[in-house]
């Protein structure tokens, strides 16, 4: 049996604990716009755009999203994911690509709002990166390829 080759990333879902602060840094801070949430008053999920590509999910209307949820409000239906241990979660970081051409520009956006990202070279991966975080603590990732990288390990 094959695998089933990934196209894309549909959506990454986090639990939150204010919503309308998380939902007011991802759209302020990396330009994401609401999709959708439920309900339209005091939502307890919030759908946000990412990107629009290609694939037939994304054409279908499911781009690829971030997925906020307030799990007080919003508890997952009795059975759903029990085998899941969402309080003990591996998380460790949250990467988006950026185009090289707005690495800089991204950095000093997110200087002014007061982010302090810190900027790392991944030369074997030919690549640069700037870490921060979102409100509620987690480390988010805008990677880029970086032309000017040897290939030096």
């Amino acid at each position: 049996m094959s695998v089933a080759r990934i196209r894309a990333v549909a959506e990454i879902a986090l639990n939150v604990r204010d919503i309308g602060l998380m939902r007011s840094f991802y759209e302020g801070a990396l330009g994401f716009s609401l999709h959708s949430q439920f309900p339209d008053q005091e939502p307890t999920i919030v759908f946000l755009t990412i990107c629009g590509r290609g694939t037939a999910l994304a054409l279908g209307g499911h781009p690829e999203m971030l997925v906020l949820i307030d799990p007080a409000r919003h508890p997952p239906a009795a059975g759903r994911f029990d085998a899941i241990g969402r309080r003990s979660s591996t998380l460790n970081h949250l990467a988006f690509e950026i185009d090289e051409g707005e690495y800089d520009a991204a950095r000093e956006r997110l200087k002014d709002l007061g982010l302090n990202p810190l900027s790392r070279e991944f030369g074997f991966l030919r690549a640069k990166a700037l870490f921060f975080e979102d409100p509620e603590g987690n480390l988010l990732e805008l990677i880029c390829h970086d032309s000017h990288a040897s290939d030096a390990k």
